[in-house]
This record gives structure tokens, sequence and C-alpha cells, in this order.
């Protein structure tokens, strides 16, 4: 899939006609990832640790969802298991309608850190993914794109994100946010559609975060690649995501859905929002209640009635 970058600083507004035209498309279409029922535990001798217990989730086309829970409460290992690098006891992964459980070579990926080769320049970084795709995709790719038209099309990208006087530098010299950038580009880049995000800015200072986050925001709207974001800061979740996933504490479940009702193209002034700041309330005190849980210092949770729907799911608009 080639890529083509657009003049990031000129703000898209969509006219209502397409939108309708996208939500009819999403509506018919498979979901670009689903999960269904996904359980773990990790055994160690004579005891098992369960870490995920029946985790469903849907990522349609074109969508941003983002997942938050407590620290520990097995997010990144949600990943593995997408990737491939990990083999659940129980349920399937599905991209498309096609299962691919336990198969790896499907998903774009950006760590937590930059994973950066510092023996290679900024350019030949943002490159690897493409060179490191699985054959048949990287088949695809070179029957449509020369490595020299590849070269080019990052070169443009390094250009509209700041970098471009950078591509022949090496990583030790860049700031931890230009590092950020590259690293997602290799990701942007990469023949696969879907994009899992792991906590991407959670290294950055406040100021740098708040920056990227807007990067982020604009580079998602040119683009509407498929995107799974794991993030601890729910306002990050509420700024950037379509939908957000509540995980409970170990086991992790989805205890909470949000279908974030803020429209888009968004910018840093939502955050002021009086709806965001009651939905940023409401959230910080459900992860408050999943921490609790997972220290240990109170066993449940007294005096909260939840209306579930949706299989005993809490789903909110």
């Amino acid at each position: 899939m080639s890529l083509h970058p657009t003049d990031l600083t000129s703000p898209h507004m969509a006219d209502e006609q397409q939108r309708a035209g996208e939500a009819q498309v999403l509506t018919s279409t498979p979901p670009a990832l689903e999960l269904d029922g996904i359980s773990l535990a990790f055994r160690e001798k004579r005891s098992s640790l369960p870490v995920l217990q029946e985790v469903s989730l849907t990522v349609k086309p074109g969508e941003f969802v983002s997942l938050i829970g407590p620290s520990g409460s097995g997010k990144s290992t949600l990943f593995h298991i997408i990737g491939g690098l990990l083999q659940p006891q129980q349920g399937r992964i599905r991209m498309h309608g096609r299962d691919i459980t336990g198969e790896r070579g499907h998903i774009s990926y950006m760590p937590q850190q930059p994973a950066l080769f510092p023996w290679r320049t900024t350019l030949d970084n943002i490159l690897l993914g493409q060179e490191n795709a699985p054959r048949k995709d990287a088949a695809a790719s070179s029957r449509s794109v020369s490595e020299r038209e590849r070269r080019k099309e990052a070169l443009q990208w390094l250009e509209q994100v700041g970098l471009g006087k950078f591509a022949k530098a090496y990583p030790h010299t860049l700031s931890g946010g230009m590092q950020q950038r590259a690293a997602f580009l290799r990701a942007l880049l990469s023949p696969q559609e879907l994009m899992l995000l792991d906590e991407p800015f959670s290294a950055l200072d406040a100021l740098t975060r708040a920056d990227m986050q807007q990067w982020l925001l604009q580079m998602w709207e040119k683009n509407r690649r498929s995107v799974l974001f794991i993030t601890h800061s729910i306002e990050e979740a509420l700024l950037l995501s379509d939908r957000i996933y509540v995980l409970s504490a170990r086991p992790a479940s989805v205890v909470h859905v949000v279908d974030v009702p803020f429209p888009r193209p968004r910018r840093e002034e939502i955050t002021l929002d009086p709806r965001f700041v009651e939905w940023k309330r409401t959230m910080t005190g459900w992860m408050r209640e999943e921490k609790y849980k997972l220290d240990d210092n109170i066993n449940n949770a007294e005096g909260v009635h939840k209306n579930t729907s949706d299989g005993g799911v809490n789903h909110y608009e």
C-alpha cells in the first residue's frame, strides 16, 4: 500500500455527505480487527496466573480505538497475542473476517520506546518496516512501488513531519519527540493496514507529549489507518479515539466501552469542554476502582449500580 503525504497545515472538514458515505462503508465491511473471547493464563510450575479473561473488541476499518486499564492488566500481552507472538488458550482473532489466530506479519507495531537501530540513518530506519514485511506483502509492494520510489516517498514524509533535514542523521542525534516521529513513520509506511501503538508517548515530557498528540491527530485524520492504541492517559484516549475499551484489573476483561462523542477534527481546546472534563472525571473513577482491586485495597466496590447491556458490558454513548 502506497501512502502519499498531504499538507498537514490546513485543517480538513469533511462534509456531511462524505461522512455518511464513510459510515455506510464501515457498516458494510468486516472489522479490520476482531477479538472474540480471548483468554490467557501464564503457567509457572504448578501454579497459573490468569492474565486475560474473555476479552472481546473490534476495530472497524479506518477507526482509532484505545485500550486503557491498570498497570499490569495485560494490555501489552494482548498486543503480543494479536501479533502472533503468544497463542491464547481460548478465543479467536480475525482480520477482515479471516481467522489469523497465532499468525504473524499482519500488523505494524510501534512500541513504547522508538527502538531505532543506532547504525541506521533516520531514512533507513523508517524503511525497515517495508524491508521486513512478510513475503507476500513485500512482493505486492515491490510490484507497485520500486525501491527508488519508496525512498522518495519516505523522504517526502520526513519533510512533512519536520525531519527532512535529519534523513541522514543517526538516532542518537535526534530528540525524543523526533525519534517517536520516525518510529511512527516506520509503522505508517509498513504495508500492513492495522497499526498497534503501545504507549508511544509515555516516555516524553508533558509539553512534547501534547505536541505529539496533536501531530498524531493530524497524521491519522489525513490517512485514517485502523489503529489500536494503548495508553494510561484518560485525556489522551478521549482526545484521540473513536472508541475506548476499559479493562478491569487482572485477569483483564472489558468492563466499559465508551463511544467518544466529540466530533472530528479535534484540537487540544476540546480538553476544556465541560463534557470532556465530565467524561475524564467519570473514567478516572472507573480506573481508580480497578486500581484498588489490583492493589487488594478493596475487594468489591460498594454502592455502585451498573446498568448492563451487550452481554454484561456497559456501553456508553
